[in-house]
């Protein structure tokens, strides 16, 4: 019984030290890995999505193919797993909870066929209007490895998964966010799992409703990673399994169109029309004309005075790197 208590305490505390210091997936991986130790099971599954859709948007596995999940979905509907899950958020569920669960279509033409014969899972809710969060444990052993023993220990430790992992997903956003920047973590499916500064409000001045981004900002993000509102400016980068997302305010910028956009932000660096033309694949005249109407939008009357107001708006001199689209190499 010490032991346990001390092999308990141990894993709490190098869950919390790490949670400081890992990068969000890493992070996750060790900590299954070092669960092992705790409860016995041969694979895992740790991520999160929508409760009602049972869409998971977030997904990181250990020992297993990420397919377990997003197979998944073509069961997920009939799964009655999932349901007693979602009905005792918070508790740990087991295969052998469910009468002839072995018999449903769910478990004989996924879980089996990924050799989960054994599933202890745990729901969560988070503070995210209808996210929730999932740790499920498996073993490819017929017989029941989750005795009531391993139930309980999950049970204890879960709300420290949760816990630990929102301090990992603000460390890490510390690590990368400027001063007041207002920059996000967001998941694969437009979730705000974590923001910094004004992040969820200036999203939802663009309407985010529910800590979600608007769905035409995401798609717009997902497909260039860039984007523009009718207030902000939005860029995303991929950082392993979410996305860095910077919200940054237009002020007066938000007169322009997005093309309009795309000349200032060439220009501010001292780019010449025809520098400008090439890099945008339009006539040097084009451009002549845009600036000359982005002047008399801005009320400016020089490139000096352009970028001071750009230096003003977006505290930066040079245009900032262009990001990489969502589901780009690193």
């Amino acid at each position: 019984m010490n032991d346990r208590l001390a092999s308990t305490s141990d894993f709490l505390l190098e869950l919390y030290s790490d949670a400081a210091d890992c990068h969000p997936e890493a992070f996750r991986l060790r900590t299954l890995e070092r669960l092992t130790k705790l409860i016995d099971f041969d694979f895992a599954v740790w991520g999160g999505g929508a409760a009602e859709s049972r869409d998971v948007t977030d997904l990181v596995t250990y020992e297993q193919s990420p397919a377990i999940l997003h197979d998944w979905s073509q069961v997920a509907d009939q799964d009655a797993f999932c349901d007693i899950t979602l009905g005792q958020l918070g508790k740990a569920a087991r295969f052998d909870d469910i009468q002839n669960y072995r018999d449903s279509i769910a478990y004989n033409d996924h879980w089996r066929r990924f050799g989960a014969r054994q599933m202890m899972a745990t729901i969560s809710a988070e503070p995210l209007d209808g996210y929730v969060s999932f740790v499920g444990l498996c073993s490819e052993a017929r017989t029941n490895v989750f005795c009531d023993a391993s139930r309980m220990m999950k049970n204890v430790i879960v709300p420290h998964l949760s816990a630990a992992l929102r301090i990992n997903r603000q460390s890490s956003l510390m690590r990368h966010g400027r001063e007041s920047e207002a920059i996000g973590l967001v998941d694969r499916g437009g979730w705000i799992l974590v923001g910094l500064d004004r992040f969820s409000e200036l999203a939802r001045e663009e309407g985010a409703l529910s800590n979600r981004l608007p769905h035409g900002m995401w798609e717009g993000l997902a497909q260039t990673g860039a984007w523009q509102g009718t207030a902000l400016l939005a860029s995303a980068e991929r950082r392993g399994a979410h996305y860095l997302v910077r919200l940054t305010p237009l002020g007066a910028f938000a007169r322009l169109t997005p093309r309009e956009m795309e000349i200032v932000r060439s220009y501010v660096t001292g780019l010449t029309f025809r520098e400008i033309a090439t890099e945008l694949a339009i006539a040097p005249s084009t451009v002549r004309n845009h600036i000359a109407n982005i002047f008399e939008k801005l009320h400016v009357a020089s490139r000096t005075e352009l970028v001071q107001l750009h230096l003003a708006t977006f505290g930066q001199f040079t245009a900032p790197d262009t990001p990489k689209a969502p589901g780009a190499s690193p």
